[in-house]
């Protein structure tokens, strides 16, 4: 549950830099990386550390 309750707020941050930070090429690419980085939350755990 709180992996993807991260993944919600890393979306919902995402939407948010993009809406008040519309023009501004450096809120697009942290928007990005804030998508990217709620995606990586949800990978699945390996137990083997591979």
């Amino acid at each position: 549950m709180k992996r993807f309750a991260g993944l919600c707020l890393a979306a919902w941050s995402a939407a948010a830099l993009l809406y008040f930070g519309r023009h501004s090429a450096a809120l697009i690419v942290l928007s990005g990386v804030l998508v990217l980085a709620g995606f990586d939350l949800l990978r699945p755990e390996s137990e083997n550390g591979v």
